[in-house]
C-alpha cells in the first residue's frame, strides 16, 4: 500500500487523549492536516489553541459515543489515513463485557465507516497494547509482535466477574485487536492496517487535563505518586514493568501510517524494562526540592539485576523497520516530572 503523502488528511480518533494528543501533534508538525474526534467543543476548542501555529491544519469533529452504531460515519469522510486511538481505558468493571463490548463495537464501527464513506482511506493505524502480546506470566519471558495474550481471558473466562481488573482491561483489548484483524481479513476494504503496541507510556502532559486524577493510567499510577510524594522506601523497587515515551508512541504511529512497508504488521512500541527505582534515580537528581521522595539504590549493577527479572516487551521490530530511537528512562522521567510539576503546580 502507498505511503500517505503529506498535505493529506489524517482522523484521530480522540484526539483530546493523552497519547492521541501527541500523535496529532505529530503529524500536524509533518504537515499532515488532521481531524481529530473530541466528546465535546470545549476539549475540541482546547486542541485548535494548541495546535494553532503548526504546520498542517486541525479540525475536529463531535463523537460522543464511539460505540454507538455509525459514530463515525460522518467523521471519516475525505480522509485519507486514519488513527483509531479513542478506547475507554479502566480497571474497575464487573464483568469482562462491560469494557470489551464498547472497546470492540468502537474499533469495527470505525472500519465500518471507512468502508462505507472514505473510499480514499489508504491505511487505519490502530492503537492497542503490549497487553494484547504479554500476560502476567512469571519472568523472566521475552515477548514480540508474534505472541498473542491469551492467558487474561481463560482467567476472566474461569473467575469471571471475580477476575482482577488488570485482566479484564488485557482481556478486552485482545478482543478488539483480534476483531480489527479479523474485519480486515474477512471484508473487502481498499485499505490495510497496522497495530502500534505500547506498554506503560510517559512523557510531558499536553491535552487538557487539570486534575491529577484524570491522568492516563500510567502517569497516574506510575509517576504522579512518586512526584507528589506519595510513595514509601518500602515500596521499592517497584519492577517488573516496561516503558515507552509517548513522543516516541508518536512518532511510531507516524511512521506507520506513512511507511510502505509497515502495511499488515504488528509493532510493539517499548524501550524495555524499568524500575520505581530508575524513577527514584532521576527525582533524586533533578528534583531535590520534592519532598518525601524514597532514596533510590544507587549500587554498581543495581538496575541490571532488577531487569533481569523483569519480562521483556521487545521494541526493537519498530527500530528496524520504523526507525523509532527510544528516548531512556532518564529522559523520560526527567520529563514528565517536569511536566507534572508546571501543571499542577507542586512544590
Amino acid at each position: 500500500m502507498p505511503a500517505v503523502q503529506p498535505g493529506s488528511t489524517i482522523l484521530v480518533t480522540g484526539a483530546s487523549g493523552y497519547i492521541a494528543a501527541h500523535i496529532t501533534r505529530e503529524f500536524l508538525e509533518n504537515g499532515y492536516n488532521v481531524r481529530g474526534t473530541v466528546r465535546d467543543d470545549a476539549k475540541g476548542q482546547y486542541l485548535a489553541d494548541l495546535f494553532k501555529d503548526l504546520k498542517g491544519d486541525f479540525s475536529y469533529v463531535i463523537v460522543r459515543e464511539i460505540s454507538e452504531e455509525g459514530a463515525f460515519d460522518e467523521a471519516v469522510k475525505g480522509v485519507d489515513g486514519v488513527c483509531h486511538v479513542a478506547s475507554p481505558v479502566t480497571f474497575v468493571v464487573k464483568h469482562l463485557d462491560d469494557v470489551a463490548i464498547p472497546a470492540v463495537n468502537g474499533t469495527v464501527g470505525v472500519l465500518k465507516s471507512i468502508k462505507k464513506n472514505a473510499p480514499g482511506c489508504k491505511r487505519v493505524v490502530y492503537t492497542a497494547s503490549s497487553g494484547t502480546i504479554n500476560g502476567p506470566g512469571g519472568p523472566p519471558t521475552r515477548y514480540n509482535e508474534e505472541d498473542w495474550n491469551e492467558v487474561d481471558l481463560i482467567r476472566c473466562e474461569k473467575e469471571g466477574s471475580e477476575a482482577p481488573g488488570d485482566s479484564k482491561y488485557r482481556g478486552n483489548k485482545v478482543l478488539a485487536e483480534r476483531a480489527y484483524w479479523d474485519f480486515l481479513k474477512n471484508e473487502q476494504v481498499s485499505f490495510d492496517g497496522v497495530t502500534i503496541h505500547p506498554p506503560m507510556v510517559y512523557g510531558p502532559i499536553i491535552h487538557q487535563c487539570d486534575d491529577p486524577a484524570k491522568l492516563n493510567h500510567s502517569v497516574g499510577n506510575r509517576i504522579y505518586p512518586y512526584v507528589a510524594g506519595r510513595m514509601k522506601q518500602s515500596d521499592l523497587p517497584e519492577s517488573g514493568s516496561n516503558f515507552v515515551d509517548v513522543r516516541d508512541v508518536a512518532l511510531a504511529e507516524f511512521r506507520a501510517m506513512t511507511t510502505p512497508e509497515a502495511g499488515g504488521n504488528r509493532f510493539c512500541v517499548s524501550a524495555g524494562p524499568y524500575s520505581g527505582n530508575d524513577v527514584c534515580l532521576v527525582l533524586n537528581r533533578e528534583f531535590s526540592q520534592l519532598e518525601n521522595v524514597p532514596k533510590a539504590n544507587t549500587a554498581p549493577g543495581y538496575r541490571e539485576e532488577l531487569a533481569k527479572t523483569s519480562n521483556v516487551v521487545d521494541g526493537s521490530k519498530a527500530t528496524k523497520i520504523l526507525g523509532i530511537k527510544y528516548r531512556t528512562i532518564e529522559e523520560t522521567v526527567s520529563d514528565t516530572a517536569s511536566s507534572l510539576i508546571k501543571r499542577f503546580n507542586i512544590q
